[in-house]
C-alpha cells in the first residue's frame, strides 16, 4: 500500500522546524526529455511506475535559523 509523502517539517541543513509550502514542480525525466526533443532525440519511454515514483510532491521552505532556501520533493516508496 502506497501513501502520499508527508509535508517535511524542518530544516534539510540545520534541523531547525520551519513550514514548507507545495511547490509546482516538473520532474527531472520531462525536463530531459524536452532537452532530447530540442536536440531532434526521441527519448525512451518510462514505465508508468517509475513516472510515478519519480514525480512526488514538491515543497519549498526558507529557514531563518540557517537562511537556506530549500526544495524538497517527496517520493513514494513503492
Amino acid at each position: 500500500m502506497s501513501t502520499a509523502p508527508q509535508r517535511p517539517q524542518f530544516c534539510p541543513w540545520c534541523g531547525s522546524p520551519i513550514g514548507f509550502e507545495e511547490h509546482d514542480h516538473e520532474p527531472r525525466y520531462e525536463s530531459l526529455a524536452k532537452e532530447a526533443r530540442a536536440r531532434g532525440e526521441e527519448p525512451p519511454p518510462l514505465p508508468e511506475r517509475v513516472r510515478e515514483q519519480l514525480s512526488g510532491e514538491s515543497f519549498a521552505g526558507a529557514c531563518p535559523g540557517c537562511r537556506m532556501v530549500s526544495h524538497v520533493i517527496g517520493h513514494r516508496a513503492g
